[in-house]
């Protein structure tokens, strides 16, 4: 079974940028046969049910048509902030503009010697399947190139712990496209040092980002396992802490920023195609007050150890390397870049993340009723409950013997009856 999610990210929009002005151009494309269309959308509600996750956020390629043009004007705020090489970034929004042409307008994401420089819209109507933007210009309009959006899974919006951002990848170069040039199977590191840092701006301020992950990912179930990286809350500190070793571990690139627990981060997700129906994504950690964030760039290096999906290594000699857990990695004193408290309460455990993956251990009464239902993570063990009692028949004791499967080293989802040891009553 294929699970082809309809939910890529591509658009048209090409902009010119002067000292007071800058023009936002949204480029209509053409848009895919009905039959393709379908099979795609098809293909997304396959893995949505597999999964129960929704990874409806991606299309395919498309070729490009005229633009619909909407102007916005800019202006100057007092204080610049200045890039990694020193240079101002003077860059400002109209937001009052912006605002007046749609309130769903909540922030303009920005990287510097990329052509990405687009608002980003929310609707309060995303759910599950359903992303208003994803064919809809800023003004609400229909277009198949769609908008820059949040994820209806970062529930806060620009105040979510993951602001997930989607955007089209279109063959013009505009929209989300320039993030496959940080690499196909390996990290380009000159890339990566031209375009170190992204803003993404509100209404309340200008605000620089530093990436640290640059990651593939898969959508197919034939592919392997599905990486569940739509996390925009959490249910603990201690799962925050696993989602970014998890992506660290992925990244194409080895990027010593510091990450704990009271950061911020923000993802950046398109299609690409080092296999079918891939995703490029791109992670950035908020810039703390009063921080240089140009050693950690000047230290990068590409990682030839980054975690792929199953397909991968099917067309390389490449060792899979290791992933366990954020926690597991602390307490062997094997993460460097982790600069929190580090006892970490809560649950770590993330769908779909290969050191926590988890399976159901049920173990059974002597007649087959449920004495325990348990998730056990991978590899660890299951707490078996007190010994079962079998009742004596005519002419029989029974005796408690064993467990039938082993419950110690779990791999996969188990139910696990009871053996009992008949002792003969004396006559």
């Amino acid at each position: 079974m294929e699970n082809n999610p309809n939910f890529c990210e591509e658009n048209n929009t090409d902009k010119e940028v002067s000292t007071r002005r800058k023009v936002l151009n949204i480029t209509l494309i053409c848009i895919l046969s009905v039959l393709v269309l379908t099979a795609a959308i098809t293909g997304s509600m396959m893995l949505i049910d597999y999964l129960g996750v929704d990874t409806s956020v991606a299309t395919p390629d498309e070729t490009t048509v005229p633009v619909t043009t909407i102007e916005i004007t800019t202006e100057a705020q007092e204080t610049d902030p200045t890039l990694p090489d020193g240079t101002p970034y003077t860059d400002r929004q109209d937001w009052e503009k912006l605002l007046s042409i749609n309130s769903d307008v909540k922030g303009w994401i920005h990287i510097p010697n990329t052509a990405i420089n687009y608002p980003v819209l929310k609707s309060e109507e995303d759910g599950y399947g359903y992303q208003y933007y994803l064919h809809r210009a800023l003004d609400g309009s229909y277009e198949y190139a769609g908008s820059i959006f949040i994820d209806y899974r970062s529930s806060e919006g620009v105040k979510s712990k993951n602001i997930i951002t989607h955007g089209h990848k279109m063959n013009n170069g505009t929209m989300y496209h320039d993030l496959i040039n940080y690499g196909a199977y390996t990290g380009d590191l000159d890339y990566y040092k031209q375009a170190p840092t992204l803003f993404f701006n509100t209404p309340e301020g200008v605000e620089q980002w530093v990436i640290f992950s640059v990651y593939k990912t898969n959508t197919l179930e034939r592919h392997g396992d599905f990486f569940n990286y739509f996390h925009g809350d959490f249910a603990s500190d201690a799962q925050f802490m696993n989602y970014v070793y998890n992506i660290k571990m992925r990244s194409l690139f080895n990027i010593p920023v510091p990450i704990n627990e009271d950061d911020q981060i923000i993802t950046l997700s398109t299609c690409s195609h080092e296999y079918t129906d891939f995703r490029t994504v791109v992670v950035a950690r908020k810039v703390r007050q009063g921080e240089s964030v140009k050693e950690y760039i000047d230290k990068a290096t590409v990682n030839n150890e980054a975690w792929w999906p199953d397909v991968y290594y099917t067309d390389h000699s490449t060792p899979r390397p290791e992933i366990t857990t954020f926690r597991t990695e602390y307490e062997k004193g094997n993460l460097p870049w982790y600069d929190g408290e580090g006892n970490l309460e809560g649950s770590e455990f993330l769908k779909g993340a290969q050191g926590n993956k988890s399976f159901t251990v049920i173990f059974l009464d002597w007649d087959g009723s449920i004495l325990s239902t348990q998730t056990v993570t991978q590899g660890k063990s299951a707490t078996p409950p007190a010994d079962p009692v079998h009742p004596d028949d005519d002419y029989y004791h029974y005796v408690f013997k064993e467990w039938q499967l082993d419950y110690t080293n779990v791999t996969k989802n188990m139910t696990i009856a009871p053996s009992f040891t008949p002792v003969h009553k004396e006559q």
